[in-house]
């Protein structure tokens, strides 16, 4: 079970552009708190990586055969020009503690400017989740390119983003999904927000 998604800024942990947290646990008193700490986790990782010796050649433009197959995907759609775009991801765990009762599992992608953070229950699958988060952003550049930023049109539409996660993330359950049922979605999405 996931315990919330959020959707930040790379450049500030101020920057805090959507978020849902599915348990009751995420949703009390201390949920300001809970955000701010897993967001400075976030980038605290993001920024070793952007500066650490190994990653340095991998966050600068990638060739099609070296990105990640969420780049490869999409550039057979519309926009071949997200081939070389700032792109880092990782995994990391959160001890229990005041904010946490429990130990959670963090998976983050970090696009462009944007970091979508995905936490997780230590038990649940990673790769489902880096999936399910390939997937997700993939969808909102979808539906969102038409606009400014990703992270403004977020912020300024986000019943439709709760639309996109009914459909991926139905209940906070991480689904198994393969491109056939991504494409099955996608016609779902476009069903529901055109009302």
């Amino acid at each position: 079970m996931v315990y919330a998604l959020l959707i930040h800024s790379v450049d500030s942990s101020q920057s805090l552009h959507f978020s849902i947290f599915y348990t009751p646990e995420g949703n009390d008193g201390n949920k300001k708190t809970r955000q701010q700490s897993i967001i400075r986790r976030i980038l605290q990782e993001h920024l070793f990586q952007k500066h650490s010796g190994d990653q340095q050649n991998t966050t600068k433009s990638k060739t099609p055969e070296e990105s990640d197959w969420l780049f490869r995907f999409t550039a057979d759609s519309k926009n071949t020009s997200q081939i070389g775009m700032d792109y880092t991801e990782g995994i990391l765990r959160l001890q229990a503690s005041s904010l946490f009762q429990h130990p959670k599992l963090v998976v983050w992608k970090q696009v462009e400017q944007v970091v979508y953070t995905l936490v997780c229950e230590p038990l649940d699958n990673p790769l489902l989740a880096s999936n399910f988060l390939t997937y997700f952003v993939a969808e909102l550049s979808d539906q969102f390119r038409k606009g400014s930023s990703i992270a403004d049109e977020v912020a300024a539409r986000p019943d439709e983003v709760l639309v996109i996660l009914n459909w991926l993330l139905p209940d906070g359950r991480l689904i198994f999904a393969n491109n056939h049922l991504r494409m099955y979605w996608k016609g779902e999405i476009a069903n529901m927000l055109s009302r």
